[in-house]
């Protein structure tokens, strides 16, 4: 198995070498950036202003920089990570004055494993300000530009009940221009608890953050931390109910003879001759930081085909994503490829800007080309499942062969928006999923289809691994029944 693992890294390490020209292209794509010639593709040239986000692109120099922008404001963007994929691996689909950007270079699967972010051509760049004199901006305008970003930005303020010319008129008579850095920092972090969004933070320059963090099986683990004297602090009581549930996969649900791979985000084994079990701890980080998101992919390839080759007599598979705290959505569109013979429509990502949603792309599941579990397939899921977990969960609901089972996710489904606000830098959710019955599932989560306590009061350490077994169990009546 090392061995296996280490010729795939130098595979997927030398593949990812090729040299692009500017005649490279995957199904009409082009590189926004042709590396060979350090130049900006020329058919983007211009100005180039998005349809949802608040972006707008400068392609005229040797470089793409990035803008944002709102009603009233204009700067440049502190976004090394954006402009750092723009200037290396998007790829783009031009129509008229149209162009789709797909940020991140999957190969020939690249349009079908992200949503596309659309632009229109302006012709020229509004009067905009320089990072440097944003970060010089007053307290006073830099939380008006706060406000004025989640307005037009933030997609949920109806489900969330937030109404953004109330907060701005409560928390204005807070700031003055004798406001600091600081006080600022913290006035900003209010507003953001107010959504009750993990994905919707503020960030300050030394990596402090600011975010609202409730999450119920989170309040179960506190109420037995309160009730117990023998651990003293919260965390390492959080850190004792991970480890414990981890522990209790590991040695009493797959008996000590499970495999952990792929960095050991995943691991996997037989729970009895009839049904398998694949833990997924992440939708990230399947190989070193260093490698590529495309190789990454590959390395989820190598060890989904073993692994559903060595299922595939199984009579039943439990996918269990209940300590998963999300990652990208391409991981979930490759790992659920492998549960389907055709290709079926997971949901329509769409944008919000202004009151109005932009759809971006049709995501669908398409079947791995290498092999495909099509028997009963059962997705544990729970409250701590969040952000690319419950988008997967979105996928494996649209198979027909698959269950949910267990809790609502947490209800964070969309994306990051990233913005920079003075020296601080925040997120928000401005997108949404549309499933194909027209569900949304952000708020509430996505809905297993058997309700199934996984934690609680009376069960906190040992819940997960009795849940996994009740499903167990029905599968074994599920089957009896047929």
């Amino acid at each position: 198995m090392r061995v296996g693992a280490l010729v795939l890294v130098i595979i997927v390490v030398i593949n990812g070498c090729t040299t692009r020209t500017k005649s490279a292209k995957r199904s009409n794509l082009e590189y926004t950036f042709l590396a060979d010639e350090a130049i900006i593709n020329p058919r983007i040239s211009g100005y180039w202003k998005s349809l949802g986000g608040g972006y707008i692109l400068d392609a005229t120099a040797d470089s793409i920089q990035l803008y944002s922008y709102t009603k009233n404001f204009c700067y440049k963007e502190k976004n090394d990570y954006l402009e750092g994929l723009l200037n290396a691996q998007s790829q783009f689909l031009s129509q008229g004055d149209t162009i789709s950007i797909f940020l991140t270079d999957f190969g020939d699967k690249t349009s079908e494993l992200q949503p596309r972010n659309d632009f229109v051509r302006i012709s020229s760049l509004p009067d905009c300000i320089s990072f440097s004199e944003l970060q010089q901006s007053s307290p006073t305008l830099l939380f008006n530009l706060f406000i004025e970003t989640l307005k037009e930005n933030y997609a949920f303020s109806k489900e969330r009940n937030l109404d953004w010319s109330a907060i701005s008129e409560e928390f204005r008579t807070r700031l003055s221009d004798e406001t600091t850095q600081e006080e600022l920092f913290q006035l900003m972090g209010e507003v953001v608890r107010l959504t009750k969004d993990h994905h919707t933070k503020i960030i300050a320059q030394d990596g402090r953050t600011l975010q609202f963090t409730g999450v119920p099986s989170a309040e179960i683990v506190m109420d037995d931390f309160n009730s117990q004297s023998e651990v003293e602090d919260l965390n390492d009581y959080f850190n004792l109910f991970f480890k414990t549930n981890y522990e209790n996969i590991s040695d009493s649900l797959l008996h000590g003879k499970g495999q952990k791979v792929a960095n050991k985000k995943i691991e996997w084994g037989s729970l009895d001759d009839k049904i398998g079990y694949i833990h997924i701890h992440s939708f990230a980080g399947f190989a070193p930081s260093s490698i590529s998101r495309k190789q990454q992919l590959d390395t989820i390839n190598y060890y989904m085909k073993e692994i559903i080759s060595d299922f595939i007599d199984k009579d039943a598979i439990i996918v269990d994503v209940s300590f998963n705290f999300g990652g990208y959505d391409a991981s979930g569109l490759t790992i659920a490829s492998y549960f389907t013979d055709k290709p079926m429509l997971a949901y329509t990502s769409q944008v919000y800007s202004r009151g109005v949603f932009q759809n971006e792309s049709e995501l669908y599941v398409n079947p791995s080309e290498k092999v495909n579990f099509t028997k009963p397939v059962y997705l544990l899921t729970t409250d701590i499942s969040r952000s690319a977990a419950e988008s997967f969960a979105m996928m494996m609901k649209a198979l027909p062969n698959v269950k949910l089972v267990g809790m609502n996710t947490l209800g964070i489904l969309s994306g990051m928006l990233g913005k920079s606000i003075g020296e601080f830098y925040f997120t928000s959710s401005n997108q949404r999923l549309l499933s194909p019955d027209n569900e949304i599932y952000e708020v509430s989560g996505v809905k297993p289809d058997i309700e199934l306590e996984v934690f609680t009061k009376e069960n906190v350490f040992e819940g997960h691994k009795d849940a996994v077994r009740e499903v167990m169990d029905i599968i074994e009546r599920i089957s009896k029944s047929q």
